[in-house]
């Protein structure tokens, strides 16, 4: 369920705006800390696949309106959803170790964001209920990507 009610598009999508800037901004980060070639090329896709979701969200909010009046208690809203311990809580999960354990954490991740983009759904009605669905659909379909790469790197 939501901590704040979400009643427009514009609010859905300031949420995943905001989510995918979250997840974006740890995996810079991870960057300078973890140069192992592997970990890098996984840290890269992870990455360009954020960066391509938040180009998508902010092209549709820029279509609907652009920031909400409630954008600080929406913000504080998506910083509890993904990554919530940032980093350091990264690290302590070992997900950095080595390519596949980044590539499960990802997936765990992603998974949290499905279920919570549905949670978020349940609790809305009209345009956020639909925009909600159509960010969760778009997160499966990373979500997907992620699983594959997780088999292909020895399940």
């Amino acid at each position: 369920m939501t901590a704040f009610p979400v009643e427009a598009a514009a609010e859905a999508l300031f949420i995943a705006i905001e989510m995918e800037r979250r997840a974006i901004s740890l995996y810079e980060r991870a960057q300078l800390l973890h140069p192992a070639p592997e970990v890098e090329k996984v840290i890269q896709l992870l990455l360009r696949d954020e960066r391509r979701h938040l180009a998508q969200f902010e092209a549709l909010a820029k279509q609907d309106g652009g920031v909400p009046d409630q954008a600080l208690l929406l913000s504080a809203q998506a910083a509890g959803v993904l990554h919530p311990g940032g980093l350091m809580a990264a690290e302590r999960e070992e997900a950095f170790a080595d390519a596949r354990q980044l590539i499960a954490y990802a997936a765990r991740e992603e998974s949290t964001a499905v279920g919570r983009y549905q949670s978020f759904a349940a609790a809305c009605q009209g345009e956020a209920k639909d925009m909600f669905l159509l960010i969760a659909h778009e997160e499966e379909k990373h979500l997907k990507a992620l699983n594959a790469l997780l088999e292909e790197s020895g399940a």
